[in-house]
């Protein structure tokens, strides 16, 4: 098991259950301090701040950095460091932990804290679209308008995003998509969801792409068409219990690279965090390029 020098770990506050981040940081001074532990605490204050508190961790000698919170904690984390050969580690405190339910770490801070004391390795792929990169998912449907309400709320958590999933799937209008891979029209049409999995779901438990792999160079195309709402209500627990495929309008591919075209500018996501974006869309992926340390 490797044994690192010095680790890191970036907090945001804002992330999750707002009020357990001074639990959090009390259980690493106990866990990470008790083992004598070289590690270091820092806090974000606001948006994308952590690729530049782990970019600078790793030039003052971190050798292991580690997010403290959700997907979109861990994607800016990773994007500080990715290229740099530094491992991250996670310790899942979001409101869906997507990641963490894809590689299996556990939910519990307390037991993430300490499996981090002895990690195991492995590497994640890294999908891209465009410039943002992704761990969990990419969308540029429904879920993107959902990320960007769920951006502005002051209420966290899964209650929360819920609430906004309904209000954002009664206001939706889709708009024409396509996607095009190696030439070819994958898929062209007017979908509630696009999305490009690396992992199996969003988080809270979803799962949109039933085999996803994240190590595997593969990303999934994920497309769902709208719905009756009594028919959506019909097939919702698909997308909790590995049954997705079987809703009608349930449309996956695997690719390793496509050219998304839209009508229009619009809103997209990646691992649930919310940006504006062109009509094209690059997507590509990166396998293995990001070095895990998994809790043991």
């Amino acid at each position: 098991m490797p044994q690192f020098k010095r680790a890191t770990f970036i907090i945001n506050p804002r992330s999750g259950k707002i009020f357990g981040k001074p639990n959090i940081i009390r259980l690493i001074d106990h866990i990470w301090g008790a083992a004598g532990r070289d590690y270091s605490i820092l806090i974000t204050t606001r948006p994308e701040e952590g690729i530049r508190l782990a970019l600078e961790e790793v030039e003052r000698g971190s050798d292991l950095i580690i997010a403290v919170g959700g997907d979109g904690t861990l994607n800016e984390v990773a994007g500080g460091i990715l290229g740099s050969g530094v491992p991250v580690g996670l310790v899942p405190a979001g409101s869906g932990n997507g990641f963490a339910r894809h590689w299996n770490i556990p939910l519990d801070p307390a037991a993430a804290i300490k499996g981090l004391l002895t990690p195991k390795l492995a590497a994640s792929d890294v999908g891209m679209a465009e410039n943002h990169l992704f761990l969990v998912t990419f969308g540029c449907g429904m879920d993107a308008v959902i990320a960007h309400r769920y951006a502005r709320s002051k209420v966290r958590g899964m209650p929360s995003y819920f609430y906004h999933s309904i209000w954002a799937y009664r206001d939706y209008q889709s708009s024409e998509i396509s996607v095009q891979v190696n030439s070819h029209i994958e898929y062209n049409g007017r979908p509630l969801l696009l999305s490009l999995a690396n992992a199996r779901g969003f988080g809270g438990g979803t799962i949109i792409a039933p085999h996803a792999k994240a190590d595997d160079g593969i990303l999934d195309l994920c497309v769902l068409d709208r719905l009756p709402i009594q028919t959506s209500l019909y097939h919702l627990p698909g997308l909790f219990n590995g049954k997705i495929e079987s809703t009608p309008g349930y449309h996956h591919a695997e690719l390793k690279e496509a050219l998304i075209t839209r009508q229009q500018n619009g809103p997209i996501h990646v691992d649930g965090e919310p940006f504006d974006c062109g009509k094209e869309i690059h997507i590509s992926v990166l396998q293995r390029a990001l070095p895990l340390a998994l809790p043991n």
